[in-house]
């Protein structure tokens, strides 16, 4: 600890009350915010994490946990969840599936969520002569029930690690545990697009089969990205299990570099991606392979951003962390993910019929 520089700080007298405005903004009913220190020191102060430590006299290379603990200058104390929370937020974002997949993050203000769903049951254009009302089309519009939920672990640490490990050594301990986290969000998220958060599957995603059970082939993976496109849909994201991800890379469509020029040139204009992200859990069903839209296929949402509590245990002198968070994920549009089964026939397992666009394609300009 730089004790001249403790001395001499500018924003010491600042931490209790950085605190209480942090934990106010994540604690709100309506509208809670993970905000994090170094936001907040950026935004007040136009700071860097780095330069706030130093003013504070405070070394994170070679000054421990203890340290801070053991200082007489009492506001030091409430930088202590800053420094753990940083950390596993940092390892929550960096080892996870789910940033990349959700269309967006929704503030909600309970555990239970109505959400909306429209149904397009007849808006199909009609042919109009001059001087004619315009005829109208049904658009029904309910809503579904959404429950989330706490998810949340403890990680112990000894009086010997608080003691004697620097800050920065600690904290990449500690992301690994917020990636552990993470995890749990992922597996989650696979579970909603699966199955949907409905009860009895009421928006669980359909369940292709392919040409060939059990031979997968390039062409199973393009049926249904032409599909899909004709919905309007860009399905750019894949998620399966290990075997299925190598299956699908052995194909050599995937593997092979294609030398020379076709006779002649086509052009695909419906959006058949060129390229795919194909993410890797061990969530997703053998001989299956999640194929999604990432903009319309799941919505996050947070009732409470991570929230990190401590106690002393002086019976085996350990140092207790919790960290948790009250959240969970909706589905948007039922027709954004499919399900390829390479176990099923895609002649009795087909797409369903809210999946045919020929119904509005097909439909002629008649009044």
């Amino acid at each position: 600890m730089n004790e001249a520089q403790m001395a001499a700080s500018t924003y010491k007298k600042e931490l209790e009350q950085i605190h209480n405005q942090l934990e106010s903004v994540r604690r709100k009913e309506k509208g809670a915010l993970d905000i994090t220190l170094a936001q907040y020191v950026k935004q007040r102060w136009g700071l860097s994490m780095q330069s706030f430590m130093e003013d504070l006299g405070i070394d994170t290379c070679t000054d421990t946990i203890n340290n801070i603990f053991v200082l007489p200058d009492k506001e030091y104390r409430y930088l202590i969840p800053e420094i753990i929370r940083e950390p596993i937020r940092l390892g929550l974002r960096r080892g996870t599936i789910y940033p990349n997949i959700i269309a967006a993050e929704q503030s909600v203000s309970g555990l239970s969520i109505k959400m909306p769903h429209i149904n397009m049951s007849d808006a199909a254009p009609k042919k109009v002569n001059e001087a004619e009302t315009i005829p109208l089309g049904d658009i029904s519009y309910g809503s579904k029930d959404v429950t989330i939920y706490k998810v949340g672990r403890g990680i112990s640490m000894s009086y010997e690690v608080r003691d004697y490990v620097s800050i920065n050594v600690v904290s990449i301990f500690l992301q690994d545990f917020g990636v552990k986290l993470g995890q749990q969000l992922d597996t989650q998220l696979i579970d909603i697009l699966i199955n949907g958060e409905q009860a009895g599957g009421a928006a669980s995603a359909p369940v292709i089969g392919i040409t060939t059970p059990g031979t997968l082939t390039y062409r199973d993976y393009l049926k249904i990205w032409v599909r899909m496109s004709r919905l309007g849909k860009n399905p750019t994201t894949m998620i399966a299990g290990e075997a299925m991800a190598i299956d699908t890379l052995d194909l050599p469509e995937f593997k092979e570099r294609q030398a020379g020029t076709p006779l002649a040139k086509l052009n695909v204009k419906s959006p058949i991606p060129s390229s795919a992200d194909m993410y890797v859990h061990s969530a997703v069903p053998a001989n299956q392979v999640i194929i999604l839209d990432p903009d319309s296929s799941v919505i996050k949402l947070n009732a409470k951003p991570l929230l990190i509590e401590s106690e002393k245990i002086i019976s085996n002198q350990t140092l207790a962390t919790y960290a948790s968070l009250t959240t969970g994920f909706a589905t948007m549009y039922r027709d954004s993910r499919v399900v390829m089964d390479t176990t099923e026939d895609f002649a009795t397992a087909g797409f369903p019929d809210y999946m045919d666009p020929s119904k509005q394609e097909v439909v002629p300009l008649t009044n």
